[in-house]
């Protein structure tokens, strides 16, 4: 088998994934079959990146050299175990691990974690408790959002205080475990990305300068009220809750600020003439090798107007003149700029990784170009440079945004649907399937065509969690 090969990569990654998640347990047994199963659910869907069980066995004793094997279980139900080691409880499997014992009816002489498996079973108040405070929150939330929607930003700050310091102490203390702060965590998202909607879902729409102003106050106030809220609460929370919020500011001030800058830009937009004497100096600046651009960043100084088209920001400025030159439209003007990134940093990217590093590539270039043209311009006394000034300031922050928008957009899909964590006492694992924010404010649509969603816990057959029961959809 070659080093580096595809099947030395594959064996790689499961024995770490063995490594990982188990350990030598004197005393302790797994069924071999439930280990097999656990490899093949959390590997990829793909055949051709899975091994056979007997290979999977192999690769066992690899990381556990000398592993024993035993039979065990009643006569006519026996099935072979992995003698001596066990699953690790800090493991994100540990949850999924219990339940599929539970499932098969294993009991104490057959696992080391049966248990954990027969707790469980009989989680049901458990369960109850988790229903009680996620409608609880459910609610929380519809309120914020019903005095969002009704422009009555003030109220959010009684809406927090309100509900976290009516919390009794036993419900607290179940909110502060990990996997329902990971429940609360999704919830946040939604409710976010909702209020974002609302308050300035099209930071090119046309709106007045004194509600952006209000917007600004509000992104101000509302992780102070947050963090006065949960003051007196354990840190696991407060850590967990500002981290949401602050996403929400940083999204909420990115806008208001492209906001404040497209409705200055569109009077220099709405002015035919100063269009046209930006247009003939960008063209003058560019066309006649006028920019000095630092050689370290773009490896040399362009001088050939032949040689600046083989340069992906140049294109993206020059794609963007031709635009200006047929329509004075900002939403036509950013989307051309929109475009050319999705075409040249998002797409080639193949991972979260390659992208940071491309866009934070092309983002330098680009700052420096832009820097470059404002140089250019006041150097050779452009009557233009005022108008120019302005569109560099859009430019510049426009294109963090979409980066830092997309950036924000993949960590929200890559956290998974299907999350398992442990806790100290009993796991439990949660099937959760947020599409309930979607087109929250479509009111044309009858209540009952309303999107759900619902949180499912592996003890089933119990009535699901749901953020639709108010409102006509969510």
């Amino acid at each position: 088998m070659a080093e580096g090969s595809p099947t030395s990569l594959l064996h790689l990654s499961i024995t770490r994934w063995i490594a990982d998640n188990f350990y030598l347990c004197e005393g302790c047994t797994i069924p071999r079959w439930l280990l097999y199963e656990m490899y093949i659910e959390n590997f990829s869907s793909n055949d051709n990146d899975k091994v056979n069980s007997a290979t999977f066995g192999k690769l066992i004793r690899l990381v556990f050299p000398g592993l024993g094997t035993r039979r065990l279980g009643t006569r006519g139900c026996a099935r072979y175990h992995y003698d001596g080691i066990a699953i690790k409880k800090d493991s994100s499997f540990y949850g999924r691990y219990c339940f599929l014992l539970s499932q098969k009816n294993y009991r104490s002489a057959d696992a080391c974690s049966s248990g954990d498996a027969a707790g469980y079973e009989s989680n049901s108040k458990r369960k109850g408790t988790v229903i009680q405070i996620a409608n609880e929150y459910n609610s929380h939330c519809q309120d914020i959002l019903q005095v969002v929607k009704m422009q009555e930003l003030d109220k959010v700050e009684d809406c927090i205080t309100s509900f976290w310091k009516s919390l009794q102490p036993e419900k607290i203390a179940f909110i502060c475990l990990p996997d329902i702060c990971q429940l609360f965590k999704c919830y946040d998202r939604y409710l976010f990305k909702e209020m974002d909607n609302i308050l300035l879902g099209d930071f090119l729409e046309e709106v007045s300068v004194q509600y952006l102003k209000s917007i600004r106050m509000f992104s101000k106030n509302v992780k102070l009220w947050l963090l006065n809220a949960l003051e007196e609460l354990p840190m696991p929370l407060q850590t967990s809750k500002s981290k949401e919020v602050t996403v929400f500011i940083k999204r909420l001030r990115r806008k208001t600020d492209l906001s404040n800058m497209a409705k200055t830009m569109r009077i220099v937009l709405n002015n035919n003439s100063k269009v046209t004497v930006l247009i003939s100096d960008l063209n003058a600046v560019i066309g006649q090798g006028l920019l000095d651009v630092p050689g370290n960043l773009f490896q040399k100084k362009y001088g050939n107007p032949d040689e600046l088209q083989n340069n992906t920001e140049i294109k993206c400025l020059n794609d963007l003149l031709s635009s200006l030159a047929h329509s004075t439209d900002i939403r036509v003007l950013l989307s051309c700029v929109s475009s050319n990134l999705q075409a040249f940093v998002i797409q080639p990217s193949r991972n979260k990784q390659e992208f940071r590093k491309l866009a934070a590539d092309f983002q330098l270039r680009w700052n420096f170009l832009l820097s470059a043209v404002g140089k250019a311009m006041t150097l050779n006394y452009a009557d233009s440079f005022g108008s120019w000034h302005l569109l560099n300031l859009l430019l510049l922050d426009y294109v963090a945004h979409v980066f830092q928008s997309y950036i924000e957009e993949e960590e929200e899909e890559g956290d998974e649907s299907f999350c398992v964590t442990q806790q100290s006492d009993q796991p439990v694992l949660w099937v959760y399937e947020p599409s309930y924010f979607g087109g929250y404010f479509t009111e044309e649509e009858p209540q009952a065509k309303a999107p759900q969603s619902t949180l499912i816990s592996l003890m089933l057959n119990q009535s699901d969690i749901r953020l639709s029961n108010v409102y006509s959809e969510f």
